[in-house]
């Protein structure tokens, strides 16, 4: 006989021999952390060069004898405001006291006073000569540049000296016959300085006063002019390398330009436009008609005139040394 504590001993062992093995406890193996990025800083871009214009190779001279610069609006001298939008303008630009046609392109040419260069009188008056200090075609033409002027007046012809200017043209007296010469000689020769003069306004201002409506439409031909030689510059392979100045000799009242009312016979319009020169731009200083031929010379790359009184305007890009 089993014992009742043999009894109970062996109902335990049975039991657990029946009872199953607990189940295994799963472990989670975490996955490996990756390090956490580094970071790198973006690249900083370089600064943006600023883009600097190639000189001009050209230069033109425009002047428009006569012209004050309160005619030029959009409804009478379309082409000379769109001109100032496409170039820099001088608000205060003047003429010498000498405010005759030849004493001041004498003047905008050379770049001294009437005393200095000589030509004081305003005609043409074939014993009496050329200038006589250099301007900016004898300094082209020592330099091997090719020089033209073209022009509505002959008196001019006393600036073109034998040696200075290869062509002097007068092919007609309003500024219709200039315009369709000097853009055909633009267009077929492409001299390096080109000097071009109209003389409606002065004719008109004379004949019927300045700011009269004769005066006006002189004003309006004229502009038209321009645009008949701006259309043939901007067409020229050289277009884009060409700087042109559109100004005046003087202005004018009444029917004179020369009795000493200095503001309305002084004061002149200058505009510039070609390559490294800003657009929409003004100059607030005031500006000489000296200071063209300054400006000129710079625009080519030619030294100042040991005389010269004027100073050049505008900045531009340095040329390659001319052998």
């Amino acid at each position: 006989m089993i014992s009742r504590l043999g009894s109970l001993t062996l109902l335990g062992l049975v039991a657990c021999a029946a009872d199953p093995a607990p189940p295994p406890v799963a472990i989670a193996r975490l996955a490996p952390t990756a390090p956490p990025p580094v970071a790198v800083p973006a690249p900083v871009p370089e600064p943006p060069r600023p883009v600097v214009a190639p000189p001009p190779t050209h230069v033109v001279i425009i002047s428009i004898d006569g012209l004050r610069p309160d005619m030029m609006t959009p409804a009478l001298m379309p082409r000379h405001v769109q001109l100032m939008a496409e170039g820099t303008t001088a608000r205060h630009a003047s003429t010498i006291l000498q405010s005759d046609t030849l004493p001041s392109h004498a003047a905008m040419l050379s770049g001294v006073g009437a005393a200095a260069h000589g030509l004081w009188w305003n005609s043409y008056q074939a014993n009496r000569g050329f200038i006589k200090v250099p301007t900016v075609f004898s300094a082209a033409r020592d330099r091997g540049l090719s020089t033209a002027m073209i022009v509505g007046k002959q008196k001019l012809r006393h600036i073109a000296g034998p040696t200075t200017v290869d062509h002097f043209e007068r092919p007609s007296y309003l500024c219709g016959g200039v315009a369709k010469r000097a853009s055909a000689y633009f267009t077929e020769v492409t001299p390096v300085l080109l000097f071009v003069l109209f003389s409606d306004p002065d004719e008109y201002g004379h004949s019927h006063g300045w700011q009269s409506p004769e005066y006006a439409r002189a004003a309006k031909n004229s502009d038209a002019c321009l645009a008949t030689v701006l259309a043939a510059i901007d067409a020229s392979p050289v277009g884009p390398r060409t700087l042109v100045i559109v100004t005046a000799d003087h202005g004018g009242h009444g029917k004179v330009h020369s009795d000493g009312r200095s503001e309305e016979n002084s004061h002149i319009p200058w505009i510039a436009r070609g390559p490294g020169v800003a657009a929409g731009a003004t100059i607030d200083e005031p500006i000489a008609t000296v200071d063209t031929a300054a400006t000129t010379l710079a625009a080519l790359g030619l030294a100042p005139l040991p005389h010269m009184r004027g100073e050049a305007r505008l900045k531009f890009a340095a040329h390659a040394p001319i052998p």
